[in-house]
């Protein structure tokens, strides 16, 4: 009976923990997911099957940041999405089109710093000024196209696709400039870390 009485209580405390924690995250994690992938539902579907992942863990107290555990599960979902629809059109995923690529999640990883970043760093440094500080610094280091094309894309959420509209440069084009900024930008924070 006591013993029944204490699994009844640790069941609630961890029901409460996971309550809590997606009070704190649901939001983010599906914005996280939505940003990747366009399809709505899918995107719901890929948000609850993070959760439903959290709900499945032995021991929560072995997750040690949480956020960075949610994050990293939800790029992992996008990325298990992408690689079973190899053929989807980059457009999709916000990167335009980009044709004849083996696999569409890798290249993602190579145009996406903020997957790199949420891996990399801590919450509370991506969070703070002086990481906001340290990425002009970056971007100031950057050669001019490559930096336009990486605020544009990243921080204004402007579409290859509108960027190749308004400048006439190709998108296979942008998305080479992109992926070299992040390159740069990785290096540069990478650097940064061990100094």
């Amino acid at each position: 009976m006591r013993r029944n009485l204490e699994i009844e209580l640790a069941n609630q405390q961890r029901d409460s923990k996971i309550t809590e924690w997606f009070g704190q995250y649901g939001r983010r994690v599906l914005a996280f997911v939505r940003s990747k992938i366009q399809d709505i539902e899918v995107a719901e579907d890929t948000a609850q099957d993070v959760w439903l992942q959290l709900t499945r863990q032995q021991d929560l107290e072995e997750i040690e940041q949480i956020g960075n555990w949610l994050f990293t599960t939800a790029r992992n979902r996008v990325t298990d999405y992408y690689r079973k629809k190899k053929t989807i059109p980059f457009s999709q995923i916000g990167l335009g089109s980009f044709e004849n690529q083996e696999d569409d999640a890798e290249l993602a990883d190579d145009l996406l710093f903020d997957r790199w970043l949420e891996q990399n760093l801590p919450d509370a440094l991506l969070e703070s000024q002086e990481f906001w500080d340290e990425l002009n610094r970056a971007l100031e280091l950057l050669p001019a196209e490559q930096r336009e094309v990486f605020v544009e894309h990243e921080l204004n959420d402007v579409p290859f696709r509108e960027m190749a509209e308004k400048t006439g440069v190709s998108i296979n084009t942008l998305l080479a400039r992109k992926r070299y900024a992040v390159l740069r930008l990785r290096e540069h924070f990478e650097d940064w870390l061990h100094d």
